[in-house]
């Protein structure tokens, strides 16, 4: 099976985002903490934005028919999406090199808020909004 229709592929996913947000940060004037788009740090901003693929990744499996779970699926991948926002951060305080940062967390929740919505919202238009 190749490894882009494997089930294996959300685990692939989670580890290589949490390999993201473990990356040591550059600690230069050129790092994302210090670059701002309007009134956002941009880094702010990639907390958020990363958990979007857990959206696309779900929408992508429901054109080719992959389930990522036998039982239960969507209240899973919710919980995966958002014990991924928790603990990518938390595992900071593990590590020498990052640290916990509390608005870190936020944007990882309101990113994996915004994941958990365009699930539910593609979930129900592949339904055809009939609640089947």
């Amino acid at each position: 099976m190749p490894i882009l229709r494997s089930k294996n592929l959300l685990w692939i996913l989670t580890t290589l985002l949490l390999i993201l947000n473990l990356i040591p940060i550059s600690y230069t004037s050129n790092s994302l903490s210090a670059n701002k788009l309007f009134v956002f740090r941009l880094d702010y901003l990639v907390h958020s934005f990363i958990f979007l693929t857990y959206a696309w990744l779900f929408v992508w499996s429901r054109i080719h028919r992959i389930k990522w779970f036998a039982r239960l699926e969507l209240p899973k991948y919710i919980a995966l999406i958002l014990s991924s926002a928790l603990v990518f951060e938390f595992v900071q305080l593990l590590v020498g090199w990052r640290t916990f940062n509390p608005v870190d967390l936020y944007y990882n929740l309101i990113g994996s808020t915004f994941a958990i919505a365009f699930i539910l919202l593609s979930s129900l238009l592949s339904r055809g909004g009939t609640g089947r």
